[in-house]
């Protein structure tokens, strides 16, 4: 009952400060994210809230990146270690300072192998810190569950896939804590049923992991579906049009690059993005021009 209590006075002051402040919209993840796709169809749904046109929205996301920490053997060829993303989350928070905070972690963070007692805990006690971190530096924290894996019967898929619904059920089972949970696993795997019923041939993500872009389109759907309730936005928003979110795509990869390399990170192989008020000018003009499409 405490802690109960505690976090429903925890969310309560955090939104008090968020509701007083620029919002400030930040979005981590991992290469699904980083992606953008899903990210860009929601950014066109906020833009489209009563005076929202114009605020700060950016994805810091990283390819390959946990909330766990950990890292298999020979991972990328032994190249490098997955990052975590606990390593430069002050820093992130230091200096974007967001007031909403979008986390979609779980596909890396078992690290594809089965369901483990200990790296259950990894997880839970990873994605737990950055979640508190979060809320100590202000932000209101909406917590995504991860997407399937292997959904298109690639071999040997099943067993990871099991581990990433425990994962998605512990965190589902957190809103009794009053964690802002929206469970987008279950949403884009009804989804995915309807869409192999209509075309059997219909492909979710061609490595098992990675979506195509119906499915970046499944996975703003649900995150929407659950995000707009949380902050009074109006859920019926629909997203841009490919041809009218171009510009948005385009500022969204701007802004991600900036910020990467202003805050750090430990993924090599990145772009490097340009100075950050030279990217911050270049990505108002394109939102200007994404907003006098009609």
């Amino acid at each position: 009952m405490l802690r109960l209590l505690l976090s429903w006075c925890v969310w309560g002051l955090v939104v008090l400060r968020a509701d007083q402040e620029e919002p400030r919209v930040l979005f981590l993840g991992d290469s699904i994210t980083y992606d953008g796709r899903w990210v860009v169809h929601v950014e066109s749904a906020i833009r489209a809230q009563r005076g929202l046109a114009r605020i700060p929205i950016v994805n810091m996301a990283v390819p390959s990146e946990t909330a766990s920490g950990l890292s298999e053997s020979g991972h990328a060829g032994g190249s490098f270690v997955r990052p975590d993303v606990r390593e430069r989350l002050g820093r992130v928070l230091a200096a974007y300072k967001p007031t909403l905070v979008i986390i979609s972690y779980g596909m890396n963070d078992g690290i594809y192998q089965p369901l483990d007692d200990a790296r259950f805990k990894a997880y839970r006690d990873g994605l737990t810190s950055v979640r508190v971190d979060c809320l100590k530096a202000g932000a209101k924290v909406v917590l995504l569950t991860p997407s399937p894996y292997g959904v298109d019967k690639l071999a040997d898929a099943a067993a990871y896939d099991q581990v990433l619904a425990a994962y998605s059920s512990w965190l589902v089972q957190q809103r009794r804590y009053n964690w802002q949970v929206i469970d987008v696993r279950t949403k884009v795997l009804a989804a995915i049923a309807t869409a192999k019923k209509a075309d059997p041939k219909f492909i979710f993500a061609k490595d098992g992991i990675h979506p195509g872009d119906e499915g970046h389109l499944m996975l703003a759907q649900a995150t929407w579906e659950g995000l707009a309730p949380l902050m009074k936005w109006d859920v019926r928003t629909a997203f841009a049009d490919a041809s009218k979110g171009k510009p948005l795509t385009q500022s969204m990869a701007l802004l991600r690059n900036a910020w990467l390399t202003k805050t750090g990170h430990k993924r090599p192989g990145l772009s490097a993005g340009l100075p950050l008020e030279q990217a911050e000018n270049r990505a108002n003009a394109l939102i200007s021009e994404f907003l006098k499409v009609p």
